[in-house]
């Protein structure tokens, strides 16, 4: 190379793949009940798990569009119903042939999870768009049967339709074998619904049996399913005094929603006739029916037609021995006389099973762990998973030991989840201090998992002569190095001693164990992380935490504010009860699958799940200005984003007071902005706010924000008069997150059907 050549240009970055996807069609969907749905939302979290980037959409194409987005699961990336009120046939097809016709083009493959074309031309669309076609078989529909429901002239035609598909999937040995005699074998695919079964705490047995009035001795027959003739909860309400002869303190525990007035009817009858209301309990419908499992000892389900009746696998898999009827070819290979449960064809059987089970504890003991051995060898979603996947046309890697357990019901990012915590406008304003406790680290450097430098912990008693002047008590978010080196953990140790503080957790995943990602900024945010990875990070920093505290943390963190699309369903599965990982206005621009719209989020804290679990507590931040919430501020995103930063518009609009972004915070925001900040969110009728900054900020030289002495005076001068502000001017005080929470506390479970 000569001098005049030059170093070599850099190699140029292919641009992205497109993203992958998969639309799955249903015709009726009901979330956290209808089988097929409620197992596609299972199902879709955990293959989101093993292949990040294959998205899942749902085309509902029966069922027309609630008033109200049930949001059920968090890696459905959307729910489309065809739509809004019930459509004759002929006209819901010319709907889906138009839908498909505008938006098949962002999907590699179509499953369709119940016949919902009857006319083939969305199938055939599909296939001359050479996307990959498959159907599922789930309940009487195998093809044969499918075919028969047409007029015997449409039939030979159907047949050959139903060659337009690459693959298709049966639930059952049942239905497996009778589509093979009319389809080739090698498309032929028999998958078993997949059970994800998530740990459940230990209290909860007790908890929700003191709720139901069970005593604790008490044996509990459970039933879960809808209250209809096909799964026929009255025939087990029917034999109960039968079993209550043999072992008079039986309840029967009734779980599921109403399909038919009239079935419901028929067995309140037979609860007063029998004198059965003290006996048998109506739950309702329930969104998670876990607790159940764990609150009962036997699973009864007596339904008469089942595509694969999930909630058996699901019910051993827990651990209860389970008496079923007799379905040949769906229910035989996996519920094994006397060995992993009991089938019955009649009420004598039925009765003589649960009988022998009810007066032997050790009879239960053995067929339950039996049947939660075969359970999860056979049924285990991964597996399951990985299957759809391979037929989907995927190549899925190789599946780690373990399943995660994770459900998919909560999302700090999906507004769709989302339900804001409102106080009363007359609120005194309540005034929370975070600190991101952390080690020191350069930030314009490459992150390393070998600097773990945490001595600036003996500064933040700078800071606690302030909080002590004005009686606030800081919330502590600990990272690991912090909390696993002396010199971090012991000053914190003291302040928690003497009440000074709370303790929290944060996560910085490339200091975190365990270490199995290369540490790079993509790793930087726990959210681009893959699931079980982000998850055992989590676990290992909670543990820790309340190892070296004596307390185990209850609000997150995700450091550099990573939070992904399963961080929520981590925190819920590790008992945390709020985040604080949303900073309005400042995405983070790394994470993978991150909100372009968290420029809409707002300061208000929310609830991050329908349950009402953990609540999202953002950190104080606003647009403020005389565009501030008009159309204009739309343009916020460009004008303060990356190409407005290059074009200095953000230093233009402030001067001008047009529009500028403020964050509560001493670094980077002076104290006038936050003065304008706070008076801007109480006159929009906020009432909480969080004031956050990070620890190493009070050692000289360790962030851009504390230089030297002279800087570190005016951080602590900032954070005196602006708390001195916030009580005499804004009228507030200092609190708790804990505080937040308790505002609108989760609502009671459902209220338990009173028998007529």
């Amino acid at each position: 190379m000569t001098a005049v050549d030059g170093p070599p240009e850099p190699p140029r970055e292919a641009a992205p793949p497109r993203p992958r996807r998969v639309l799955h069609v249903l015709k009726y969907y009901r979330p956290a009940f209808t089988g097929e749905g409620v197992f596609l939302e299972r199902s879709s979290a955990v293959m989101q798990e093993i292949l990040p980037g294959v998205g899942h959409d749902l085309l509902v194409t029966h069922t027309p569009r609630p008033a109200e987005d049930p949001a059920a699961c968090s890696t459905l990336g959307r729910v489309i119903y065809l739509a809004d009120r019930p459509l004759g046939t002929v006209r819901r097809e010319i709907r889906m042939v138009a839908w498909f016709i505008a938006n098949l083009h962002r999907y590699d493959t179509v499953h369709v999870r119940t016949h919902a074309d009857w006319y083939f031309l969305t199938y055939l669309l599909t296939r001359l768009a050479r996307r990959r076609l498959v159907i599922s078989a789930t309940l009487d529909d195998s093809l044969p049967v499918l075919t028969q429901q047409y007029r015997a002239s449409l039939r030979k035609w159907a047949a050959r339709g139903f060659r337009l598909f690459d693959g298709f999937i049966s639930i059952s040995p049942k239905l497996d074998a009778e589509t093979r005699t009319v389809a080739d074998a090698a498309r032929c695919h028999l998958i078993p619904c997949g059970v994800s079964i998530p740990a459940v705490q230990p209290d909860v047995r007790a908890g929700l049996r003191a709720e139901l009035g069970i005593g604790a001795e008490e044996l509990v027959l459970l039933f879960v399913g809808g209250l209809g003739a096909r799964k026929d909860p009255l025939f087990l309400v029917r034999a109960l005094p039968r079993i209550l002869a043999a072992r008079p303190d039986v309840r029967l525990l009734l779980v599921g929603p109403v399909l038919e007035d009239a079935h419901l009817w028929a067995i309140q009858d037979e609860m007063g006739r029998s004198g059965l209301a003290g006996r048998v309990i109506l739950a309702g419908e329930q969104r998670n029916p876990h607790p159940y499992f764990a609150a009962s000892d036997v699973l009864v389900f007596g339904s008469h037609l089942e595509g694969f009746g999930t909630v058996v696998p699901e019910a051993m898999g827990h651990g209860l021995p389970v008496v079923v009827r007799h379905l040949p070819g769906v229910n035989d290979s996996f519920v094994l006389d006397d060995e992993t449960g009991f089938l019955f064809t009649d009420e004598d059987g039925y009765v003589a099973a649960v009988t022998r089970l009810a007066t032997d504890a050790a009879l239960r003991g053995r067929i339950g762990a039996e049947g939660r051995k075969l359970a999860r060898a056979r049924f285990g979603m991964r597996g399951v998973a990985h299957r759809y996947l391979s037929v989907y046309g995927f190549d899925a890697p190789p599946l780690p030991p373990e399943e995660t357990g994770l459900g998919a019901t909560a999302s700090v990012l999906d507004h769709r989840f989302h339900e804001p915590i409102s106080a009363p406008a007359k609120a005194q304003p309540l005034l929370i201090t975070m600190v991101d406790a952390e080690e020191a680290f350069d930030w314009s450097a490459p992150f390393r998992r070998d600097a773990p430098d945490v001595t600036s912990m003996a500064a933040q008693a700078l800071a606690h002569r302030v909080f002590e002047r004005h009686g606030v008590v800081p919330l502590y978010l600990v990272d690991y190095p912090v909390a696993t080196q002396d010199a971090g953990r012991a000053p914190l140790r003291e302040f928690l001693a003497s009440g000074a503080c709370e303790i929290g957790a944060q996560m910085h995943p490339w200091v975190t164990p365990p270490f199995n990602e290369e540490v790079n900024e993509r790793n930087s945010y726990a959210g681009n992380l893959p699931v079980d990875l982000e998850l055992a990070k989590a676990r290992c920093l909670t543990d820790t935490l309340a190892e070296t505290f004596g307390t185990v943390p209850r609000i997150y963190r995700t450091g550099r504010f990573g939070a992904g699309p399963r961080t929520a369903d981590i925190l819920k599965s590790l008992g945390y009860l709020a985040d604080s990982s949303v900073t309005p206005h400042w995405p983070p621009d790394g994470v993978v699958g991150g909100p372009a719209a968290n420029w809409a989020f707002s300061a208000r804290p929310y609830w991050a799940d329908r349950e009402r679990t953990l609540v999202e507590i953002p950190v104080s931040a606003a647009l403020v200005g005389r565009l501030a919430g008009t159309r204009a501020e739309r343009l916020a995103p460009w004008l303060l984003g990356p190409a407005g930063r290059r074009l200095h518009l953000g230093g233009a609009l402030a001067r001008l007071g047009l529009l500028e972004r403020i964050r509560l915070s001493p670094e980077g925001m002076t104290l006038e902005e936050a003065k304008r900040l706070t008076r801007h969110m109480l006159a929009h009728g906020h009432r909480v706010f969080v004031l956050t900054y990070h620890s190493p900020s009070l050692a000289p030289g360790n962030t851009p924000y504390v230089r030297d002495a002279a800087q570190l005076e005016r951080f602590l001068g900032w954070l005196d008069e602006f708390y001195t502000f916030f009580r005499e001017e804004a009228g507030g005080r200092f609190g708790s997150w804990q505080e937040v929470r308790g505002q609108q506390l989760a609502p009671p479970r459902p209220a338990i059907l009173a028998a007529a």
